[in-house]
């Protein structure tokens, strides 16, 4: 559904240094992806990354300097009006895709009309409906919540029911509450689009994405399921040991003690908890519990923008 190759983007950013008035700043930088319909792809990076630039190139908002895109089957240089219609995107910059002071339902109708969606009545209001926006529907833009606009945002990219969406931050600034309707309308009702959900929040990407891109200075240095990137990049568990006596625990290899517990990095569990066993029968350890910690894609994502500099 969604190819990319080799794709690059430079801009020139005005700098105070003496005898340099501008720098070059590689946003972009060599990526390529392929993404099949009806996947969530995760895009996670630092701030500055690349992330908000390639979402805008895919939307044709920027020509890129180099690279191929084909989405949807269709070719970004040769047919940009086709993408458009075949995308949907919730931009992070979201308070400038709204009229302020123009209602919800006013907004839908104009961005309806835009698109040459001719009678959308029946369409906005089931987007109304989806985004649980009915009762502030008729309510001016201006008077409402952020996570109000989020929805409002979204059911605008939803407008033409695009197979594709694009999501830029989709959920930053937005209460808990919110953030739960949102990821549910996109697991129960976008199972058929392609989706690429950009964020620096590795949570929301791991809970929602099928796949995970780390990008870091413009390029994907770490690619992958969720689970196969904590398999491939996670080389050791950690466990933690609560006891009466932690610091009896203190001999073993890569033990931290921290407080009341201890903590333990190793690639050999059974063998350590085995040793642990050993040092609190001879030392008359009173063992409260163990338990293995999970890995999390925090550590793969430092350790991805670690090695990429």
């Amino acid at each position: 559904m969604i190819e990319v190759n080799n794709l690059s983007k430079s801009f020139k950013r005005r700098v105070a240094k003496k005898g340099i008035k501008y720098q070059t700043i590689k946003a972009v930088d060599n990526i390529s992806l392929k993404i099949k319909k009806g996947e969530i792809y995760g895009l996670i990076g630092p701030n500055g990354a690349g992330k908000t630039t390639t979402l805008k190139i895919l939307s044709t908002l920027v020509i890129p300097d180099s690279g191929t895109v084909e989405i949807n089957g269709f070719d970004l240089d040769r047919d940009a009006d086709k993408i458009r219609k075949s995308i949907g995107l919730l931009a992070g910059e979201f308070s400038r895709c709204l009229y302020w002071r123009l209602s919800g339902r006013e907004n839908l109708k104009f961005f309806a009309k835009l698109n040459n969606i001719w009678k959308p009545d029946d369409r906005i209001n089931d987007l109304v409906e989806l985004f649980q926006l009915q009762d502030y529907q008729n309510e001016l833009v201006m008077k409402y919540s952020t996570g109000m606009k989020h929805k409002l945002v979204l059911a605008r990219g939803l407008l033409s029911d695009p197979p594709v969406l694009f999501l830029d931050e989709p959920l930053t600034g937005i209460d808990p509450i919110t953030t739960y309707e949102i990821k549910k309308v996109v697991r129960e009702h976008f199972k058929e689009k392609t989706i690429i959900w950009a964020s620096h929040n590795l949570y929301e990407i791991e809970e929602m994405c099928d796949r995970i891109g780390v990008i870091n200075q413009g390029k994907i240095v770490i690619e992958g399921e969720p689970e196969k990137l904590k398999r491939d990049y996670w080389d050791h568990s950690k466990l933690i040991v609560f006891c009466d006596k932690p610091e009896s625990l203190s001999g073993i290899k890569n033990a931290i003690i921290k407080g009341e517990y201890v903590e333990i990095s190793t690639k050999d569990v059974q063998k350590t908890i085995e040793e642990i066993l050993l040092i609190a029968k001879k030392e008359n350890i009173q063992i409260k519990d163990i338990n293995t910690l999970k890995p999390s894609l925090e550590e793969i994502f430092m350790r991805g923008v670690k090695n990429d500099k």
